[in-house]
């Protein structure tokens, strides 16, 4: 996660053995997936959470605090 990006990676592996009466092979697949999403505004990033259920991520971003400007008053030496 980074202030104007979010990126999202997930990996997934299976593996299968199959036995029948002249023949034992093993089956492997693997997929991954990344994406990456430009955000258009800044996000506070200590205060970002995922959930994972029922296949659906969602994810909660709150946007960051702006700068606030300071005045400063000018004094002579």
């Amino acid at each position: 996660m980074e202030p104007h990006r979010l990126t999202i990676s997930g990996k997934r592996e299976s593996s299968e053995e199959h036995t029948g009466e002249k023949a034992i092979y093993k089956e492997q697949c693997s997929n991954q997936i990344c994406r990456a999403i430009d955000l258009p505004a800044e996000v506070d990033t200590s205060k970002v959470t995922a959930t994972l259920k029922n296949g659906v991520l969602e994810l909660s971003m709150p946007k960051a605090a702006k700068a606030m400007k300071v005045q400063i008053a000018e004094r002579a030496a």
